[in-house]
């Protein structure tokens, strides 16, 4: 009873320990650091306008007015499939230009015409001038004043109109290559991620060699795993069982060596034993001879000298020695270590047992990885929006030099308009210059001066006015241009991008940017094992063709933070969950863990013939000597009389004896009897080294057989619960190792989903690269284009009044006292001598008595000028 209640305890505590190292077999299952897909986020460019947002605002509120219609869908469908374009659809969309282009002839034509009326009328009244030419414009005092006033202000706008259009010109030009070159950059990034993304998928499902490396590591150590735990549970119990056993082994050791100690004295004491008798014997008789001899002699009395320790009697030990060598043989300290070698080679035991079933696993891992490999194919491909940025890419690195030259073209052609527009312009600043001041402080100058100031500035009008009719039409012309490509450029692409009509068209054209999914529905099975077999791809993986995809969703789905994969519906088309299902993979594992087994029957502490032999030394006759009759025996003296004090009376007795003869009989058997001492020393000194034998014989012999049933019994009870407890400990490792595989492989498909979900599809630089683009070709560059030619037209505007109030002006100021009508250039060769200084007031005024004033001389300064 004690021995099967030992036993249920040991195996309990087993069981406990056990499953306490269940539960902490995952603490330490750190997974290796897979790749990382995580992309860089955009870099958004800034929106900086600045203080021209207003003209940006009403370029766009002009544009509105001139192009109100919507998005043309049916038409820039038929024009991206190159068909036939509907004329009246398209001439009713660009009806706001027609106009535009409409009164841009009228403006050139009434320039042309009212141009060369003046210029008629001006020939015409040089050959035959008027007889009585008005002197004044009007009959209101102040009204050229007013005009002048007018053209004064006229001026300034045209001069605002001039920088307003040389700085929107210089920022399409600033803006021009910077934002070429963040166009590249965009579309190269969205290129380079959607060509990649194949690419890293296939990395990411070739990561599943991490998970398999570490299963299979843990699986390679499975049987170590096992045999540590094993010897962890045992290790104790082994200890205890081996000292045990250790310590029969040392009786058997101590015994025997001191068995052959106990024969060895015996013999020895036996054989001096005889000899000390023999000399005992020959020095009585010597003795008494010598009494015989010489009665009067006083010689001591040699009847004491006899032994009194018989070591005849002690028994012989050779039955017992011979029982002993025959198990010292097998019964050697080799049998503790080959003990502790067996149950420490549990481990490598474990280990070649459990190599075919874990060779079995890996081929299945293998297969897993094949299968994942294979149904990865299955996720849709993102090649024809990879073929439709790379055709992009490629097209603006090939043209971006050509724009940028023709931006060049266009810039210098607007720089020289602008130029002449200035030149108008400062000629009708400086004109006003020198006649406003004469307008309104008619005494500021003398007369002279003013006459002359006014011709100078009837000049100066009169040019502006001719510049005006001649380069107007270079004016329509650059205008009409500007506004037709930059209008077209905001409306169909700016407008209609934020009105979000532009997806329309993208999803409809003949070759939409993303035209949707087709898949093969084959699948490479002919690697998976028949639990994957099972699994029919086809309609668990939710395989179908046709996905049409809106780019409208796609762009705001990727805005709100989605992914491509929800974006661009792919879970419609492929089933990420049945795909990543990790009782797929499980399952093998599962059925494969199962039929791991360990059989440890060749482990044992104590092989059959040492138990045999251990056996055998229980049952010896250690215990049947009298080791206290022996300790007794040996306890005794060699001899009753001292030898040395009985060889000393003979020699003082042989002193006293005056017969020489008798003298030296004395002395002889003194030294026969100091001889003696020597042996009797020598029996002393063997009993009691016998005697230390004897009770190290019987120390041994009193709990030999209690030490051999400790070893006996310790050695089956541990043998025989190795034995019962390895079935639980490899379940419970095995369900250890297959939670840290399950472990390994729910970590490596989360990561997988979260790879290709939330880094490889990623899309949140999308937003931020179309925003750019739309920034860099909307903002940077199509809205300082609108300004420009809506500050160009607002010179040409302002050009018509300009002439109106130009020629008005130079006709009031034309008008000159008739003094002055005679007098040509010529005859300024001599102002300086009438306007030299010290030249009065009164010698100027003589000077025009002289020479007369004659309303006649109409512009003669000019012409000769």
């Amino acid at each position: 009873m004690a021995h099967h209640g030992g036993a249920s305890v040991l195996v309990f505590l087993t069981f406990l320990s056990s499953i306490d190292s269940m539960e902490n077999c995952t603490n330490n299952t750190d997974f290796p650091s897979l790749v990382n897909f995580t992309q860089i986020p955009g870099q958004g460019t800034e929106k900086f306008v600045g203080s021209l947002e207003p003209l940006y605002n009403f370029a766009r509120v002009f544009l509105e007015a001139v192009q109100p219609s919507k998005f043309p869908l049916e038409l820039a469908i038929n024009a991206s499939r190159n068909a036939q374009l509907n004329t009246s659809s398209l001439v009713e969309y660009e009806a706001g230009y027609v106009v535009c282009l409409i009164l841009a002839i009228l403006y050139v034509l009434i320039m042309a015409v009212w141009g060369g009326v003046l210029a008629w009328n001006y020939f015409r009244q040089k050959k035959f001038p008027p007889n009585n030419p008005s002197t004044s414009s009007s009959t209101w005092p102040y009204t050229d004043i007013t005009v002048a006033t007018c053209l004064a202000v006229v001026a300034i706008l045209l001069l605002t109109g001039v920088i307003l259009a040389f700085t929107t010109n210089d920022k399409v030009r600033e803006n021009m290559r910077p934002s070429l070159h963040q166009l590249m950059i965009d579309i190269k990034k969205a290129d380079e991620i959607f060509k990649v993304i194949p690419e890293n998928i296939r990395r990411a499902i070739d990561e599943f060699s991490i998970p398999k490396g570490e299963i299979t590591k843990t699986l390679n150590g499975t049987g170590n795993v096992i045999g540590e735990t094993l010897i962890s549970t045992f290790g104790r119990d082994v200890h205890d069982a081996l000292s045990a056993l250790s310590v029969s082994i040392q009786d058997v050791r101590g015994a025997l060596t001191n068995l052959e100690e106990m024969e060895i004295k015996r013999k020895d004491l036996q054989a001096h034993h005889v000899d000390l008798q023999q000399g005992l014997q020959a020095i009585q008789s010597q003795i008494q001879n010598i009494r015989n001899s010489c009665s009067t002699c006083n010689v001591p009395d040699a009847s004491n000298l006899e032994t009194v320790a018989n070591y005849n009697q002690i028994p012989s030990v050779q039955q017992q020695l011979d029982q002993l060598n025959e198990l010292s043989s097998i019964l050697a300290t080799d049998i503790v270590r080959k003990g502790n070698m067996s149950f420490y080679s549990i481990p490598q035991t474990c280990s070649r047992q459990l190599e075919p079933t874990i060779a079995e696993i890996e081929e299945d891992l293998e297969k897993s990885k094949e299968y994942l490999r294979n149904c990865s194919c299955r996720i849709p491909t993102l090649k024809s929006l990879s073929n439709s940025v790379s055709s992009v890419r490629r097209a603006v690195d090939q043209y971006w030099k050509y724009v940028d030259y023709y931006d060049y073209v266009r810039w210098a052609v607007a720089i020289v308009f602008c130029t002449l527009i200035l030149i108008i312009v400062i000629l009708m600043i400086v004109a006003l210059c020198l006649g406003l001041p004469i307008e309104y402080s008619p005494t500021l100058y003398s007369s002279f001066t003013k006459d002359r100031f006014n011709h100078t500035a009837v000049c100066l009008l009169r040019s502006a006015t001719v510049m005006t009719f001649v380069f107007s039409w270079l004016f329509l012309i650059l205008l009409v241009i500007t506004l037709f490509i930059g209008g077209n450029a905001y409306t169909l692409g700016c407008r209609s991008w934020n009105r979000g009509e532009l997806f329309e068209f993208f999803d409809q054209s003949e070759k939409p940017i993303i035209p949707g999914y087709n898949t093969s529905n084959e699948i490479n099975s002919t690697q998976l094992t028949n639990a994957t077999q099972a699994f029919n791809a086809s309609q668990e993986l939710n395989i179908t063709q046709g996905i049409c995809i809106k780019t409208s969703v796609m762009y705001h789905g990727c805005m709100k933070g989605e992914s491509l994969f929800y974006s661009m519906h792919m879970h419609e088309v492929f089933n990420m969950d049945a795909f990543l299902n990790a009782s797929r993979y499980l399952g093998v594992f599962n059925q494969s863990f199962h039929t791991l087994n360990v059989n440890l029957g060749s482990i044992t502490l104590l092989p059959r013939e040492g138990r045999q032999a251990l056996i055998k030394f229980k049952n010896s006759t250690l215990g049947q000597i009298d080791y206290d009759a022996l300790l007794d025996l040996l306890s005794q003296p060699v001899v009753s009389t001292d030898l040395n004090d009985f060889a000393d009376q003979l020699d003082e007795a042989a002193q006293l004896q005056e017969n020489t003869t008798v003298k030296e009989d004395l002395e002889k058997v003194a030294k026969m009897t100091r001889n003696l001492t020597e042996i009797v020393a020598l029996q002393e000194s063997n009993a009691k080294a016998m005697k230390i034998s004897v009770n190290a014989v019987k120390t041994i012999s009193q709990q030999y057989q209690g030490n051999a049933d400790r070893a006996l019994n310790s050695t089956t009870k541990t043998d025989e619960a190795i034995i019962s407890q390895t079935p639980y400990i490899v379940g419970n490792v095995s369900q250890c190792v297959l939670k840290k595989a399950e472990l390994y492989l729910l970590k490596y498909l989360a990561w997988v989903r979260n790879a290709v979900i939330n880094e490889i599809l990623d899309c949140k630089w999308l937003p931020v690269s179309v925003d750019n683009i739309y920034r860099a070709a909307c903002v940077h560059i199509i809205d300082p284009w609108n300004a420009f030619w809506l500050g160009l037209g607002w010179c040409c505007a302002f050009l018509v009044l300009g002439v109106i109030l130009s020629i008005h002006t130079a006709r009031h100021w034309q008008a000159v006292p008739k003094s002055l009508s005679t007098v040509t250039f010529k005859d300024f060769d001599y102002c300086h001598e009438i306007t030299k200084p010290g030249m009065g007031l009164k010698e100027t005024e003589d000077f025009y008595h002289e020479y007369g004033r004659d309303d006649d001389y109409k512009g003669k300064e000019c012409e000769d000028t």
